[in-house]
């Protein structure tokens, strides 16, 4: 009965020390994600905004 319980709670102690790895490269694995998703959608984000600025200063030039 003692080597049960200590089977069982080694059994525990290791399954939590796995998943806690786990869980920690999940975290760091979307967040590496997450950041690289940004980057693109920056990139976009002031590409846009150059074309528009582009495209309105021969308007900005007749209206001064």
């Amino acid at each position: 009965m003692v080597l049960f319980a200590f089977g069982l709670i080694a059994g525990v102690a290791l399954g939590m020390l796995v998943i806690g790895f786990l869980a920690i490269a999940a975290y760091d694995r979307g967040y590496k994600d997450a950041m690289d998703r940004r980057k693109a959608w920056r990139a976009e984000l002031v590409a846009r905004q150059d074309a528009v600025s582009a495209a309105l200063q021969p308007v900005r030039r007749r209206a001064s």
